[in-house]
């Protein structure tokens, strides 16, 4: 399996969004989310959207010329068209009209449409963790991207619909939470499929709805499913969030006529200083954390790890001993820079 630094698969990676016509800004921006992404385990925003990303690109399903624009606007809440420009350069821009409104009054709020993908989306809360303030996001994929089924059925009429959520601490990393809310995000089956590994059991049902742990059987032909997260209650936080990312933004929810993948959001951006003070905040934060963390531990366990660490130790551990990218994925890759002139950097 070949391995990289970041820099290196940092520069490869604009390189290739260079060639196909990306402005040198935003091919930085989409690469540092990437690798990124990488750098913190999740391989499955990572690098290996390259190929998918230069696809939209080819099919005109990315504005390399996009306008950002604010269609509604209040002191506290706006309403963000980001005329299908990409996703990781919408999505900053957004939450940083989010931050400066909650300086402001307290609370930002904004709803954004016309987004491509977003990438991993716990980046976003946490550019509001870093300035010290909570945030939370409701993801949809715009009506297209239906992969899941809801609880009781076995046929795609969901997407993934992420939520994402940052506090800051008062040492140590922020906390994140960046879950799906069905069983197993797309990406990391694709990671499986690529590099030969069986689906934890409850994630997936093959065309006839049966449980699988192919990964094949979810990708058909023909096509499988993914099940919500714990059941009836992932496919509850998912219709919700489709309602709360895609009706309030007017980008629509999950539907038949439909199969352009982008991403519409909800951010709520809450001040800590002036709800309540950052000082009492954060004496709180710090004494739930040490509650939790006095458990006695369950057999086969080591510690018990608050939502954020695991990724902060990976980027610590891949930031020293490199990135690894499977092989099938880096096959991928390649053929694409290729087609493209770029050269590709040495593992």
């Amino acid at each position: 399996m070949p391995t990289f630094t970041a820099a290196n698969l940092r520069s490869f990676t604009a390189q290739v969004f260079g060639a196909v016509g990306v402005k040198p800004d935003e091919a930085r921006t989409v690469a540092d989310s990437l690798v990124g992404a990488n750098l913190v385990g999740h391989d499955s925003h990572g690098v290996m959207r390259i190929p998918e990303y230069i696809k939209w690109v080819e099919q005109d399903r990315v504005n390399l010329d996009a306008h950002f624009s604010i269609a509604v606007e209040t002191e506290a809440f706006a309403v963000i068209d980001g005329d299908w420009g990409w996703g990781q350069v919408v999505g900053r821009k957004a939450m940083a009209v989010a931050i400066e409104k909650a300086s402001k009054v307290g609370v930002g709020t904004v709803s954004v449409r016309n987004c491509c993908h977003l990438g991993r989306v716990g980046e976003y809360p946490l550019l509001a963790a870093e300035q010290e303030m909570v945030a939370v996001l409701f993801v949809n994929t715009h009506g297209g991207g239906k992969l899941v089924a809801p609880w009781g059925g076995r046929e795609r009429r969901l997407s993934a619909n992420p939520i994402a959520i940052a506090a800051p601490t008062p040492d140590g990393p922020a906390i994140v939470v960046d879950i799906s809310t069905c069983a197993i995000a797309e990406g990391k089956l694709r990671v499986m499929l690529n590099r030969g590994d069986a689906v934890p059991p409850g994630c997936i049902l093959d065309a006839e709805g049966r449980p699988s742990t192919d990964p094949a059987a979810f990708y058909g032909p023909p096509e499988g499913t993914l099940l919500p997260v714990g059941r009836h209650k992932g496919f509850a936080l998912s219709l919700v969030g489709d309602i709360l990312a895609g009706a309030l933004s007017g980008a629509g929810c999950s539907r038949p006529d439909t199969d352009r993948v982008g991403n519409s959001f909800l951010a709520i951006v809450i001040d800590i200083e002036k709800l309540r003070g950052r000082g009492e905040f954060m004496v709180d934060v710090k004494q739930l954390v040490e509650y939790v963390r006095s458990s006695a531990l369950a057999p086969g366990f080591e510690e018990i790890l608050i939502p954020g660490e695991p990724e902060a130790r990976e980027r610590a551990r891949r930031e020293k001993e490199d990135i690894p990218v499977d092989t099938e994925t880096w096959r991928q890759i390649t053929e694409t820079a290729a087609r493209y002139g770029v050269a590709v950097p040495e593992s």
